[in-house]
């Protein structure tokens, strides 16, 4: 059986605060995972628990052994590239926090300053980004 090697208090409190906060549910999962198999539970019990493939719980643990935190987050993926430019983003995310209930105004406001339409998924899509990288910059 495979477990994880005992961790760090630094670890345990990193793990534990990622799995009770993060915003990406994959990362929590996975935070979890790490703790559960830190304190003898067995993979095959995990997949019971998250059901996934073992080897998918393996390899959870595997990359946290290697690589830590950053392990715990998917890497972004191909995709169209963004229409705003960064200083448009940051713009726009400043517009969401004065208005976080009228996203429609924010995307008119951010229209009529950048001349680029936005759809109020991407401007959602935006903020979550922002406010995982500002988990981020607390652990």
């Amino acid at each position: 059986m495979r477990y994880m090697r005992t961790l760090t208090e630094s670890q345990r409190h990193t793990l534990e605060n990622l799995m009770k906060h993060d915003p990406a549910p994959r990362a929590r999962a996975r935070a979890h995972s790490i703790l559960l198999s830190s304190r003898r539970v067995t993979i095959k019990e995990i997949v019971k628990i998250y059901q996934v493939d073992r080897d998918t719980v393996a390899s959870w643990i595997k990359k946290w052994e290697h690589t830590g935190v950053e392990s715990l987050y998917d890497k972004p993926r191909c995709g169209r590239p963004s229409k705003l430019t960064q200083e448009e983003k940051e713009l726009a995310q400043q517009y969401s926090k004065e208005e976080p209930r009228c996203l429609k105004q924010v995307v008119e406001r951010l229209s009529q300053k950048t001349a680029k339409r936005l759809s109020i998924s991407a401007l959602k899509r935006l903020a979550k980004k922002d406010t995982v990288v500002r988990i981020l910059r607390l652990l």
